[in-house]
């Protein structure tokens, strides 16, 4: 609610003064400004305001004519945008959820969100399918089966009461952990090995990480695949590429993703293997 106040010269200070409904008036800010806009409001409640001035000598005015209104709420927030839901499997981390989150919208009587869920596509917002009311625009949410495909979509809500349209709908799955077919259990490899693992319906690619113990030092540069095999190709050092020692063992994993740029999803148990 805009509160206009004429300068008197001299004037450098502006006191604003609020009461609410019948309750005593009390300062609410001051500004170097002539106007002044209250946000902290509810609707279907009577605001008064009056202004008084304070000079360079610290002398202060009287207070000014009184105005008051009613915020009045037509319009809705507008629906939230660029929403975005990932998938977690990571078992050694004991994570499993979709993680959604969305821009922030700004309307200043903006009360929070809504986030509605489903396992079909093509959902409506309806109380039945709300999930949770959250006044972050992050929602994560860990009551998930692995394999079952989810279906979100957003709304914001006002303090009035107001539901604005709803966002665009998203989805994902938490993939089950990849299946790690060859090499297994330290089985011998030529220095160039070749990895395979099992098929997933649902993800969109597969990354292979080949390390030097079962928990770091990786030592290859493995581009995201569709397939469900890859040939080794290794890490650059200096210039030179990574060589696997003869008679070395080592470890390899594969990400699952279902989010383009190969984001996680689900990482398979390591596996070992050893260079001829």
């Amino acid at each position: 609610m805009p509160v206009d106040h004429r300068a008197d010269d001299g004037d450098v200070l502006y006191i604003v003064y609020r009461a609410v409904g019948d309750s005593g008036t009390v300062a609410v800010d001051s500004t170097f400004l002539t106007s002044f806009q209250d946000r902290v409001l509810e609707y279907k409640q009577e605001y008064t305001y009056h202004v008084t001035a304070l000079n360079t000598a610290g002398g202060q005015s009287g207070p000014s004519n009184s105005v008051s209104g009613q915020p009045f709420n037509n319009l809705a927030p507008l629906a939230p945008v660029t929403v975005r839901a990932i998938a977690h499997n990571i078992s050694i981390l004991d994570q499993l959820d979709i993680v959604l989150d969305w821009a922030e919208n700004g309307e200043a009587d903006l009360a929070g969100y809504r986030v509605y869920r489903s396992t079909e596509g093509g959902l409506a917002p309806d109380a039945t399918l709300l999930q949770r009311e959250v006044v972050v625009p992050r929602f994560v949410d860990e009551d998930i089966e692995v394999g079952t495909v989810y279906y979100y979509l957003i709304t914001a809500f006002d303090r009035g009461g107001k539901e604005s349209a709803v966002s665009t709908e998203v989805h994902d799955v938490a993939l089950p952990l990849p299946v790690l077919l060859d090499p297994v259990t330290g089985g011998l490899v030529p220095a160039e090995p070749i990895f395979i693992w099992g098929s997933m319906a649902e993800a969109r690619s597969f990354r292979v990480v080949v390390t030097s113990s079962p928990t770091s030092g990786e030592v290859s540069a493995m581009p995201l695949t569709s397939d469900t095999t890859a040939v080794f190709v290794a890490r650059v050092e200096a210039g030179s590429a990574v060589e696997l020692a003869s008679g070395q063992i080592y470890y390899w994993k594969v990400v699952a993703s279902t989010q383009e740029g190969g984001v996680e999803n689900s990482v398979s148990q390591v596996e070992s293997f050893k260079i001829r």
